[in-house]
């Protein structure tokens, strides 16, 4: 099934079709948007709710258990081909979905936030910071609270915890630019 459901996501990213993402995570969103890269780990979407596209999120590929792809014909497909960008632009810089420290890594070379899932312990958490280490097996993350403020000290996570990193989208733009470089950057 792991071969099929890659062999689904590949082909959606090479006909840049509008795709809806189930995951078999317990309370996990399903995602839409528009399949950017696959391998055995990850899976990176431009992500699209509301005819805009709004960032990218990654995800562990093997949460993804059905990939539903929709046709040229959809609205979302339709609009963003007049109106763009179309195809859906990859992100700044190359990424690297490898594993979740490489990828935390590249993503944080061209982002200044990026938000943290651990789905398998707390589905409704999203922790929203900038990476100020990643070690052998853990990540530190100093982060921004929704008023725009920084914490006083990093919070640590797993690698094998991550379920899923968004970045760029409008929030962390936003939250970013209202907070300022994290303090001693």
């Amino acid at each position: 099934m792991a071969k099929e459901i890659r062999r689904q996501l590949q082909e959606a990213a090479e006909k840049h079709q509008f795709t809806r993402l189930v995951r078999a995570l317990p309370d996990s969103d399903e995602l839409e948007g528009f399949v950017i890269e696959v391998t055995p780990a990850w899976t990176l979407i431009a992500e699209c709710g509301r005819l805009a596209l709004d960032g990218f999120v990654a995800l562990r590929t093997r949460d993804i258990v059905q990939v539903r792809r929709r046709g040229s014909h959809d609205l979302t497909v339709r609009w963003l081909q007049r109106h763009g960008p179309w195809p859906p632009p990859e992100p700044r810089g190359e990424l690297s979905l490898t594993d979740v420290r490489s990828l935390v890594e590249s993503v944080n070379r061209h982002y200044h936030l990026i938000s943290v899932f651990e789905e398998d312990l707390n589905p409704g958490a999203v922790y929203i910071g900038a990476p100020v280490r990643t070690g052998k097996k853990r990540l530190k993350l100093l982060e921004v609270n929704p008023r725009a403020r920084w914490a006083a000290t990093p919070s640590s996570f797993r690698y094998d915890d991550i379920t899923r990193i968004d970045f760029d989208d409008r929030y962390n733009t936003v939250l970013h630019a209202l907070a300022g470089p994290p303090p001693g950057a």
